[in-house]
Order: C-alpha cells, then structure tokens, then sequence
C-alpha cells in the first residue's frame, strides 16, 4: 500500500496543473486556444435530407438555425426520397425536384446560410448515382453485349446474326463490331479464364472477400495463371472483322472460309441502372459515368440550372455519393479511347470479354487488364476531372465520395485526389447492417489520399446505419467515431439531419438510414457538448501533416481500394502508414535526406510494393531513380510488366532495372541490394528495415490485462507533436506509453472538457519520451509535445502489478453514498409527473406510473449533500455511477457540463462548498420508451407522431434515468 500511495502521489500531475487559455504564453497559444475554442473549419457539417423534396421557408430557417446554435458548419443539400425501407412510411410529397418551388426553397436556403456565415454543398441530384429524367438511353450507364452464331466453313453465309442478349428493357442497342473467330481444334476443351465476369467487369459485387477481414480481394485480377503454350480458344491472327459484311439490321453476306468460325455480334446496351431512393421529379436513368457528354448535361440540369440567375457565396461545394452503379464497362467513345491510352485497336480483342482465350491466357489477362485501366481513367477523366473542372469554373469545389466505398471499377486514390476535401463513410456499430468492420469503416481510403494529394482535410460520412432509430446516444457513437479519427477522419459530416416539419410532430419524419441528428431528438439541448468534443478532436488532427513512416504502393490495377486501417503482419503495432497509387509515384514523388517526400511536407521512410511479379514500366523507371536518389524500397523483384502496351519494350526495361535494383538477392542469405544512394529491400519484414534505419516504433504500449487495444494516429507541426490515443475496448486500461519524440514535455489534452494537464511523471529514454497513461472504457486522450524538457520531472515507475478501475494517480477515495429521497421532474407536456419522489434510485421503465415507465425526455433530479472544512481540503469527484443517457450536472447553481460519455464520473472541486450543497441532474433519455408506450393509447391521446413503424408494443424497453449509486468521492492532494 505505501508504495501505492508513494506512486500515487508522484502522479498528482494528473489532476494539478489543470490550464486554461489565460495561462498559456502567446507563443504556445495558437494550437491551445484553437484546441479550447475550434474554429468554424473544424466543426462538423451534416448530410440535410429534403425528403421526398418536402420543404418549407419556416423549415430551413428552423434548421439552420438550429445547425448554427448547436455548433455545426454548414449542410449538403440531399434531395431524396424516403424510402420503402421495413418500417417506414412514405413522407408527405414536397415539390417537384428543380421545379420552380422547389429552386426557390434552395435559393432562401443558400440565403439564409450566407447569413449565418454556414456552408451549403449540393448533391448534383435526387437520391444517389447521378441522373435524371433528362437521361436519355444515349447518355445513361452502358455495358457490353454480344450474340455467337457458330458457322463451318467453307460456305457462304447469308443471315440474320441474332441480336445480343441481356438488353435493358428499352431494348436500346448500338453495334460495335462483328467478328468472326476461327477456333482452333481443341478449343471445346480450353477452361475459360478464372474470374472471368469480374475481370471483364460484367459483374463488380460477386468480388469474393478476403479470409483476413479486410474486405474484398483486389489481389485476385492479379493472381497469376498459369499459361501453357498453345492454349487458347484462337489465335489473334484469326479473329477477323467481318463488320463490312454486315449490314444495320444484322444481315451478314459473307464467304466463310475454310474452319470452325464463331460470328460474335458485339454492341452496347444500357445497364438499365437508375437513380435510387428518389423524390418526385427526380427520378430517371443514371448517367454513364464514362461521358464527358452526360457529365455536362448532368451538370447543366442541376447546378447550371440552380445558380444561374442565383449564385450564393455560401454554396461552397458540390458533391455526388457512393458509387452504387454497380458494374458499368462500355461507353460509345470506348473504342477511341482504348486505342489512345494503349496504342492498339481493342476490336480484335472483345472476344476475350465473353470470356474466349485469344493468344494465350497471358495475353488475354493482359488485356483484360488494359480494359479495366481504361474505363478507371476514362472515369477519372470524363466524370470526376470534367466534374471538377464545371465546379472550379463556377467558383465551387468537390468532395465526392469518388473511391466507392462499393467495388467499382475506379482506382479509388485517384478519384480521391481530385477533391478538394477527399470524403469516405463510416457506420456505426449494429447488429442488424454492416456488422463487420470491413463492411463500416471506409476511412483509411480518403485519409491516405488527403496525404498523398496534398489536402488538408479529410472528411467522412456518417455514423451511419440501417436498423437503429433514435437508439445511439453520444457515448455509443464515440468508439466508432474515435475509430475514425485514428484512421485519418479530421472534419465529420454527420449523417444525418433531417428535415421534419412541424406537422409531422415530434420525433417526426426520418430517413430509413443513419444516426438520426436534429432538433427533434431528445438530447438535442446537450448535443453542443459533444459536436464541441468532435470539434476538438477535428482541430487537433488537422493540424500540420500525417505521420507514417511506410508508403504501400497499391498497384496499377482496376478495380482498386484501401481497406480499413490495419495491422499488417510485417509491420506490426506501433507504425503507421499510408497508400499511394501510380499517379503518385510518377509525379509526386521524390528522395530528401534518404526519405521518400511529396511537395505538399509528406515523408516516408519505405516504399512498399504489392506481393506481384508485375509493375508498370513506368514505374519501374521511377522506381530505380528513387532508389538511385536515395530512396529504401521494400518487396519483390518485378518480373515483367502489365498489359499489352509496349510490351516488348516494357518488358526488357523492367527485367534491365530490377536486376540491376534487386541484384543478387533470394530473400534468404541475401535480402539487400545497394543501388546508388538508397536500396532494396526483400526478405526482411517492414518492421526490421524501419527499426535497422532507426526508426523504432512511433507509438508503443505495454498492459499487465491481456488483450488491450490502443489505437493512435499522430500529426506533427513545427512546434508540436500531437498524438491521439484511443481505447478501443469498453474497460479501463492502465498502460505504460512509448512516444517517439526527442527531448520534449508530455501534456494531456482532454477534447471532451478543453483542459490541457503538464504531464511530470515521464522518463526520457534516447529519442523517446514514456508515460503511463490511464484511459477510461472507450476513453481517449491527446498528448501533446510543445515544450523542450529541462529535466524537472518525476521518475516514471515500473508498470504495477495492479491494473486499477480508476486514474491510480488519484490514491484511494473516501466514498461517501448520495442518497435519497430524490425529487425529480418530468414534464407534464410529456405525460410525466410534474413533481415526484424517488425513495430509489431505478430505471423509469420499473416504475408503476406509466407516464415515468414510457417517458422520453429530460427529467431533472434533485437532492443536497453536505461537505464538511476537511473535505473541502481534497479534490472533489461526484460519481452518477449507471445513467440512462446522458445529464447536465448543476451543482450550487452553476453549470458544471454535459455528462454524456462513460464513466459518468468527473472532478467538481470548482463547485462545492463547506456545508450543504444543492445538486440538480437533469437527465435525457432517448424516444423509444415514449413511441412504445403510445401503442397502449388511443390515437387522440399520443404523444409523439412519426413515420418510423419499428417501435410496436412488443419491442424492449430501453434502460433509462439515473440509477446510481450516486456518491462523492474524496482524494488526497498529496
């Protein structure tokens, strides 16, 4: 015990030395008071929901007026339809989407928020996936079709070719070519291509998942096949293009030489894919993301239309979502483009994309492969660049969510790059919608691409959710929302804020997804409390530039994504990373100090390639003058290139550059190789390079409780390191901490109530600074290096055996029991007592008066507890102990803050007094107890009125109110 209390108390720092802006120096204050007070660029902006385009002038002031008090930024206009979701019924009509009502609806909405000085971006559509009924079949989404006609030779054939299959249901078709393939002998016999529907994009959801949790398997349209001599459906030589011969109605008049010819009649069809979850007059085909022409058009039918006579300064951005097109592989321009970006005519080659070997099963994966980069970057080109270049013209930027999250047929980084704000989602943890986390957490993506591309911000999406209403309160969302600050989330775009109007009563109208976020929630009065924590967390994490020491290069291939964060095997806990794409390498890249650098401050200490045999030459160039300047690349030695592109040349300039790269290396006895200033690196783990180079972990923890989970993101400034570290687990931990900074002074910087704490228990170890570090269920903590060390600290003990519940660095308390009777009140308005008395504390829901048992909403307790003169000399702390969601604590008077995530637990020394103190809680519950309990009243007699159906009388009460135990608990100042 005496060694406890000893420990103990040379942790007192903990609690002392508690700042606030008027004591720090003008020189440190900047990052200080912008912590304390967040600027306007770091407070979240909500997804708006206009649904079925039902909106009021009354509304939208309400709305943003209410956004602007709460602490939020600014709104995407998100025009929508409600939904058919179980559940939930149609909301009333609004008007026609970009009719003339409804453009003057946005017109007062862009008026309002210029002034109020908020933000408005607008989704360039109805729902999702761009489109309208202004798409025409020659401007909606296309795909490949074809028709075979087998046909022995020598003959003359005259026929009608059949017309391709699997048309869209306009039967909309556009010829491409006819071609007649001569078969070899045993082409009956020839397997087809593996994962033949995914790699010609006929299909992009059947993508199977990986076995390690990380989502779905790119790596798969790499995998190599093997490719026997000989083995093909027909030889290039004998495809031959017999299109002259056939006429417009399919009528072919030809002389069939001698052999086993297949006819294949190629053409392009619609995919049939519309605009989903659409309001009236919004509805319609979804563009072809592959054309510049509808990409125009879209964008004249909606923005051009909007801001032509009426351009706010408020409207900022603009923005379309997740690409849920599905799969999408022809445009009528294809052709052209194909043979400008790979120097070859495609026609010859289409037989492959019905799944034909042509040449060999090397040639045909090659090509295959040059396909898919094709529609990426005429994706990239036509729709997001062409996108951008309309909202730069207008004086407008983007943040799209142009990386998916959904498979499509994208290289996601470069999509990314060309936001201004690059923008992903997550969703909140459930158990009916998304339940793994490969399937929620879409963060890591858009992060890795702000750092690549120079961005500053990273903005996400959510927490989303389909299943949950009104069920999340701020303490349940917090794990999913720290999991995504530490995966590079620095602004939040909560979804969602819906717009109910006041004749849909209260809760209101609502959207069949999301974390539903607006003034008709219950806890909305409490909610700047935690938009404020989200903000500091925001401000902190956009500060300066991402720290990762490894560079992934994710590969040339198409379709391709970054998973969630994770720990990758060869690189353990402690690193982080980021992941680039080719556009990155060839053009951002460069070597300083030995260090891989981009323009924008970005370093990293190794570049990583994928587990291939493959690369672009290109690259590979690149690569060898990296290394050359200087640069440690880490991975195999490429064998060949990709693709059909100057191949022959391509090849011998890859085989020439890695054999002089890789050297002699086997990955066994020889794992480096020397190559001008720098060197490559194969057979040794990321880990052991990083720490041969010196570079140990950035971050490490050590737990005497098996199975900790510390996760950390770290950002650096000219005069700041600035970690954030998170428990992922709902348990206290107590760790010892490792930090990779030199010679500088730990501070703890609390987001949730602003302070910042000097931290004097720490040693400094070489180039790195220890700490012990106590971390509340689900808790986080910045620590902050500002200062230089001049020595005057504290020792830092050995980790105890003990693993302790509460901050150790307290002592132990004198607990003394708040008890009853407490007198609390509901609002009669609410079906509650204006005035009752709990003997008890229990959960509303065992209460016998059903107005407490179904009440939603604040109710406030009071009660008074005494402090004598000795106890006045101690720190104070009030413990709620188990509360049901979340209080305002009000103690002799004063406010002392919102109460809203676990433990319910916090210093209130500043409030109490010698003698008899008065105490109020008042508490806020969530909407479901109220909607329940209205299905045992006769309709006149309800109180609430919504179109979600989910809360019927047999669904589960939810624990709600204060239950305690309440006490006070007393620590020792020294």
């Amino acid at each position: 015990m005496k060694k406890l209390l000893i420990w103990g108390a040379a942790l007192c720092c903990f609690i002392n030395g508690c700042t606030n802006s008027k004591n720090i120096t003008e020189a440190q204050g900047d990052l200080a008071m912008g912590f304390m007070n967040p600027p306007d660029e770091a407070k979240p902006r909500v997804f708006w929901w206009w649904l079925e385009g039902y909106q009021t002038k009354e509304g939208i002031l309400a709305d943003l007026v209410a956004m602007k008090e709460a602490g939020i930024k600014g709104a995407i206009i998100f025009d929508a339809g409600s939904s058919s979701y179980n559940k939930m019924e149609k909301t009333e009509s609004g008007p026609i989407f970009l009719g003339p009502e409804w453009k003057a609806l946005f017109h007062y909405a862009c008026d309002v928020a210029d002034s109020l000085n908020l933000e408005i971006s607008l989704n360039i559509g109805s729902g999702w996936n761009d489109g309208g009924p202004w798409v025409t079949p020659e401007l909606a989404s296309k795909k490949l079709v074809w028709s075979d006609t087998m046909v022995q030779g020598p003959r003359k054939l005259s026929m009608n070719l059949p017309m391709p299959g699997k048309l869209d249901k306009s039967r909309y078709y556009k010829p491409i070519a006819v071609l007649a393939v001569k078969l070899n002998e045993n082409s009956a016999q020839i397997k087809p291509l593996e994962n033949m529907d995914i790699k010609a994009v006929h299909s992009i959801y059947s993508i199977p998942m990986t076995k390690n949790g990380l989502g779905y398997d790119w790596n798969l349209f790499m995998k190599e096949e093997a490719s026997p001599p000989h083995e093909a459906n027909a030889s290039l030589d004998n495809v031959i293009d017999v299109s002259s011969y056939v006429d417009a109605q399919g009528n072919i008049n030809w002389d069939v030489p001698a052999g086993n010819y297949q006819i294949m009649r190629f053409g392009y069809s619609g995919t049939g894919i519309e605009v989903s979850t659409h309001s009236p007059g919004g509805g319609g085909l979804a563009i072809d993301y592959m054309s510049k022409e509808a990409m125009d058009v879209q964008y004249e039918k909606v923005v051009t239309a909007l801001i032509k006579d009426h351009k706010n300064a408020s409207l900022k951005y603009l923005h379309d979502d997740s690409w849920e097109l599905g799969a999408s592989n022809w445009t009528p321009a294809f052709t052209e483009a194909f043979q400008q970006q790979n120097g070859y005519d495609i026609k010859k080659y289409l037989p492959i994309l019905t799944g034909k070997i042509i040449e060999s099963r090397d040639v045909s994966n090659r090509f295959l492969y040059d396909f898919r980069r094709t529609i990426a970057d005429v994706i990239w080109e036509n729709h997001y660049k062409r996108f951008d270049e309309l909202a730069k013209k207008d004086g407008m930027a983007l943040h799209s969510e142009s990386g998916g999250p959904h498979p499509a047929p994208i290289d996601a980084l470069k999509n990314l790059g060309l936001n201004a704000i690059p923008m992903g989602e997550f969703w909140i943890r459930a158990k009916t919608h998304r339940v793994e986390d490969f399937r929620r957490i879409f963060i890591k993506q858009p992060a890795a691409a702000a750092h690549i591309y120079g961005k500053r911000f990273v903005q996400a999406e959510g927490p989303t959710s389909i299943g949950p209403h009104w069920e999340e309160d701020f303490a349940f969302m917090k794990p999913t929302l720290d999991r995504a600050y530490c995966e590079g989330l620095n602004r939040l775009v909560i979804h969602t804020f819906t717009h109910s109007p006041k004749s849909a009563g209260l809760p209101g109208n609502e959207y069949f997804a999301g974390t539903h976020f607006n003034q008709n929630v219950t806890w909305w009065k409490q909610a700047p409390a935690f938009l404020k924590w989200n903000s500091r967390v925001s401000y902190m994490l956009s500060r300066g530039l991402f720290v990762g020491d490894v560079c992934y290069y994710y590969g040339d291939n198409v379709p391709n994504q970054v998973p969630l964060k994770h720990i990758h095997p060869e690189l353990g806990e402690g690193y982080d990373y980021d992941v680039c794409n080719t556009e990155v390498i060839l053009t951002r890249m460069k070597v300083a100090d030995g260090k891989i650098v981009l323009p924008d401050g970005m370093r990293y200490e190794v570049l990583a390639l994928p587990d291939w045999k493959v690369v672009n030459a290109d690259v590979m160039v690149k690569l060898a003058q990296l290394v050359k300047d200087g640069a440690t690349i880490v991975g195999p030695k490429p064998l060949t290139t990709v693709g059909l592109k100057d191949r022959a040349a391509g090849e011998q300039k890859v085989k020439e550059l890695s054999a002089a790269l890789w050297g002699d290396i086997n990955g066994t006895t020889i794992t480096e190789h020397t190559y001008g200033k720098g060197k490559v690196v194969f057979g040794k783990t990321i880990r052991q390079v990083l720490q041969d180079k010196g570079k140990g972990p950035d971050f490490a923890y050590q737990s005497r409780k098996p199975g900790a989970l510390i996760d950390y993101i770290h950002r650096t400034t000219p005069d700041a390191e600035i970690y954030y570290v998170v428990n992922r687990n709902e348990r206290p931990e107590y760790i010892h901490t490792t930090f990779r900074v030199d010679g500088k002074v730990p501070e703890l910087w609390n987001p949730d109530k602003g302070t910042i704490i000097p931290q004097k228990v720490y040693a400094t170890k070489g180039q790195t600074v220890e700490l012990p570090l106590f971390l509340d269920p689900f808790g986080s903590v910045f620590v902050v290096f500002r200062k230089n060390s001049t020595g005057d600290h504290a020792s830092i003990p050995a980790l105890p055996m003990d693993t302790f519940d509460i901050d150790p660095s307290l002592g132990t308390p004198e607990n003394v029991a708040v008890t009853g009777p407490w007198t609390v009140n509901f609002a009669k308005e609410w079906g509650g007592p204006e005035s009752t008395v709990f003997n008890q504390l229990i959960s509303w829901t065992d209460h016998t008066d059903p107005g407490i048992k179904y009440y939603s909403g604040t109710a406030v307790y009071h009660q008074a507890f005494t402090v004598s003169a000795a106890q006045l000399q101690k720190k104070v702390f009030l413990d709620l102990g188990e509360m049901y969601n979340l209080a305002e604590v009000i103690i002799n008077g004063k406010h002392t803050g919102v109460w809203w995530t676990h433990p319910f637990r916090g210093d209130i020394s500043a409030y109490v007094k010698e003698g008899q103190n008065t105490l109020e809680l008042r508490v806020v519950n969530l909407w479901p107890n109220r909607i329940i309990g209205d299905n045992y009243l006769p309709a006149d007699k309800r109180f609430t009125k919504t179109n979600v159906k989910k809360f019927d009388k047999d669904y589960p009460l939810r624990k709600s109110g204060l239950i305690g135990p309440v006490r006070l608990q007393f620590y020792a100042l020294d």
